[in-house]
């Protein structure tokens, strides 16, 4: 049926001549912090946006309009969204509460999705094709009968009514659109001045230092190195693409929930600035290209020489295919207790190493099975390391107790690379001269009773700690899931019953296993707990799902799930 649909929404597209603009995969988060993407709707058969605006009358009159038709095509594979390019989250949150706006509205505060798809004033709606992302209509909200028609058509795979526009130019707006009702929407973007020049050399470069080159660099785990003007080039509609569905910078999270130091986040201005400069050409100035300067070596240990450096097992790497993650054991043996003031990385071979996760083991643990290594009541999480941060450097005032005669554990994420490789990494380990005002620990926030159905999406799981005796300090997160999760979601739960959202990661990628640290500690009372929901994507619209008919359980195997999210957390040392 839905293969059917889908061809007739083709021939219907095809009928309109200019009319199947292409908008491309886009991504927004609402105001509710959910996380929204064209290409995720794939198994839907039309996704409705219409553009809104906070105080705009035109958007307030038409929530019933809307509502109505929500009610009579959602069933039949139509989603709706709202559009706002104009207005801050916390307003649009307040105008949705006094206006019952209950639709999720996608704030675009770059205004580069309201570019992409046309957007030039209120009241405008388009109809997308989330699977081809073509343009199946554009036309005012005004435009009731027409929009109704349309949806029936491409539901139905009937004929779209002669009255849809099919005259829609590159830019996705039609020369009636002046004399529809709604309020211009003002952009502020590099495009909306016809006078600026966008420098390569003085702007773009020095935006993708602070933005990309950390990884993408020769013999990296990036599949491409940005190292010179013709690479950029090249690359640059894959760079579109992955910065415009938020793929790029990888672990972006919901910044509107906390204050981050040193997360993964392009800013709204370089956002915009490099998507136009792409969407102009990709123009170079001038004949220097700052990107094939030689870069100096990177110091083996730039934390300086290590108290003690611990071998990671040594492991071939194949050429190619999928690499499940491996847990290995390394003799540690310390004859006396040491606070460790910070972990280094020295990677073996960069182009291989997904991500590397640091555990305690108690040695008296009884290991049955290969998870018994990171299990939380015989293990305890250290460090984690991800290409771009090869430091974790802890507080001046904080430490990490290792005890003495026990063993570390690794758990190990390789991709393939194209060709067969033997990777070296180790680990530097910086001790403390004596103990610190507040000790850190791990707080693991696990279920591992978590059932997923096959071929269902937004399935949710809980997790939460005991309740917790003593007032804490919070320092960073580490969520760490496998690929059919696309969301998480980490608050304190106070002794009064209250719960307050210490951390929303809205775009879950299982290719980034991140740590997100805090600017200022979160204080926790005593009496409190730590409470997780995680949300799952299991169904063919996940692209990094490996069977979405198969019921899934907790495991450490790739293929398996996880619900096993990392809390760092700080208290006074306790004699």
């Amino acid at each position: 049926m839905r293969l059917c649909v889908k061809m007739a929404a083709m021939l219907l597209v095809a009928a309109l001549a200019n009319a199947a603009l292409a908008a491309g995969d886009f991504a927004l988060i609402d105001q509710h912090g959910v996380f929204h993407q064209l290409s995720r709707y794939s198994e839907r058969n039309a996704v409705v946006i219409f553009v809104q605006r906070n105080g705009d009358r035109v958007s307030r009159d038409a929530v019933p309009v809307l509502r109505d038709l929500r009610e009579r095509f959602s069933s039949q594979g139509v989603v709706f969204l709202m559009l706002n390019a104009s207005d801050d989250r916390d307003s649009v949150r307040q105008e949705a509460a006094e206006n019952d706006i209950d639709f999720p509205i996608m704030l675009d505060s770059a205004q580069v999705v309201a570019r992409t798809v046309g957007a030039h004033k209120t009241g405008e709606v388009f109809i997308i094709d989330p699977d081809s992302y073509q343009q199946l209509y554009y036309g005012s909200i005004g435009e009731t009968d027409s929009l109704s028609l349309a949806l029936t058509a491409i539901v139905s795979g009937g004929q779209v009514s002669a009255s849809v526009p099919a005259d829609i130019p590159a830019n996705g707006a039609t020369d009636d659109a002046a004399d529809t009702p709604g309020s211009a929407i003002h952009f502020t973007d590099p495009r909306s001045n016809p006078e600026r020049k966008i420098s390569y050399q003085q702007e773009i470069v020095p935006l993708l230092q602070r933005n990309c080159t950390s990884c993408h660099i020769e013999d990296g785990l990036a599949p491409w190195a940005m190292s010179s003007y013709i690479m950029i080039l090249g690359w640059s509609p894959m760079i579109r693409e992955t910065v415009i569905t938020r793929r790029m910078p990888p672990g972006q999270i919901d910044t509107s929930v906390g204050e981050w130091s040193d997360i993964h986040r392009m800013t709204d201005e370089d956002q915009a600035l490099l998507l136009a400069w792409i969407d102009d050409g990709a123009l170079k100035d001038g004949s220097h290209d700052p990107l094939t300067d030689e870069r100096p070596e990177p110091l083996e240990w730039p934390l300086g020489e290590p108290d003690l450096i611990v071998n990671v097992p040594e492991e071939q790497v194949p050429a190619t295919g999928i690499i499940d993650f491996r847990l290995k054991r390394a003799s540690f043996a310390l004859s006396e207790d040491k606070w460790l003031r910070a972990v280094s990385y020295n990677v073996g071979d960069r182009s291989v190493l997904h991500s590397l996760l640091v555990y305690e083991l108690d040695n008296d643990a009884r290991i049955t099975e290969p998870a018994d290594l990171i299990d939380e009541d015989k293990a305890a999480f250290i460090s984690l390391y991800v290409p771009g941060k090869t430091e974790d450097v802890f507080a001046a005032d904080t430490g990490y107790l290792l005890s003495k005669g026990k063993d570390l554990v690794f758990k190990i994420r390789y991709t393939s690379s194209g060709r067969a490789t033997v990777d070296r990494t180790r680990i530097g380990l910086y001790f403390r001269d004596g103990p610190p005002e507040l000790a850190l620990r791990t707080l693991a926030i696990e279920n591992r009773e978590i059932q997923i159905p096959a071929n269902e999406d937004n399935h949710r799981e809980f997790a939460e700690t005991d309740v917790i005796a003593d007032e804490f300090f919070i320092e960073s997160f580490s969520p760490h899931a496998h690929n059919r999760s696309k969301s998480m979601t980490i608050s304190a739960q106070y002794p009064d019953g209250s719960e307050h959202l210490l951390i929303n990661v809205a775009n879950y990628n299982f290719n980034w296993q991140m740590t997100y640290t805090l600017q200022q500690r979160a204080h926790i009372p005593a009496g409190s707990r730590i409470i997780s929901e995680t949300v799952y994507d299991n169904t063919a619209a996940n692209q990094h799902n490996p069977d979405p008919d198969k019921a899934v359980q907790w495991g450490v195997s790739t293929w398996d799930e996880m619900f096993s999210h990392f809390v760092r957390i700080a208290e006074p040392v306790r004699n």
